[in-house]
């Protein structure tokens, strides 16, 4: 069970306690929820505990059960193929390839249906589908950035050699290609080459690409620094 289902757990624990502390104290009172005319005070009094308590059991077991079945918290920042697609997603897949069957020389056609293999987690047909967009487009800085991306995650977040030339041929036709900086950069964080990143995040701050959303490359370069401070501080005690 990883931290969040912990954390879970305990918040409903407190959240149980504060239930049967408050039925505690108005049975002390001499406040009922329910009347019950047919039994005495002491009969009612188990019967609303019992039912507090059945309360709360089935408040805590269901919530978990839930969690344990549709949760999955720590698997969104995996990167790896997800053999059970979701429908919806499977669905656009599948809308795309008959677009791309109807029309394999429709260049928005390919694209959706190689950023749609991305989001289903099928990282090797989106570089195939990258590559036969490429034949119509020839070298674009764009679509070459997406098929580095595509290719990482299928390599499992290894940069082979094939990922650098791809990612030099983006970087040769626009040097502040987007997707090719925040992958080096991105790469470079999660090995804890801080310098590295931080120079890749400080190239694309210089582009006047107005997608590019600054204020998360601010909060990165931020993050990094820090980094870097604790681990200086760390190696002079």
């Amino acid at each position: 069970m990883n931290s969040l289902a912990i954390g879970i757990a305990v918040t409903l624990c407190a959240v149980i306690t504060l239930i049967l502390r408050h039925h505690h104290s108005c049975q002390k009172h001499g406040v009922t929820l329910v009347a019950n005319s047919f039994n005495d005070d002491q009969s009612n009094e188990q019967a609303d505990i019992k039912v507090a308590a059945g309360l709360s059991v089935v408040l805590f077991t269901s919530t978990l059960l839930i969690y344990s079945q549709i949760g999955h918290f720590d698997g969104w920042n995996k990167g790896v193929i997800d053999e059970n697609i979701d429908y919806l997603i499977t669905a656009e897949i599948n809308k795309n390839a008959k677009k791309v069957n109807e029309q394999p020389s429709n260049q928005i056609a390919l694209l959706n249906l190689a950023q749609s293999y991305v989001d289903g987690g099928l990282y090797n047909e989106s570089v195939q589908t990258f590559d036969e967009l490429l034949k119509l487009t020839g070298d674009d800085a764009g679509i070459l950035g997406m098929k580095a991306n595509a290719m990482y995650y299928r390599d499992n977040r290894e940069m082979s050699l094939d990922i650098d030339l791809v990612i030099a041929r983006a970087l040769a036709l626009d040097e502040y290609e987007p997707q090719s900086r925040l992958l080096l950069a991105t790469h470079a964080y999660l090995n804890g080459e801080f310098e590295p990143a931080i120079e890749q995040w400080l190239k694309l701050l210089e582009s006047d690409n107005q997608s590019i959303n600054r204020a998360s490359i601010n909060n990165a370069i931020y993050r990094a620094e820090q980094k870097i401070a604790n681990r200086s501080v760390a190696a002079s005690e």
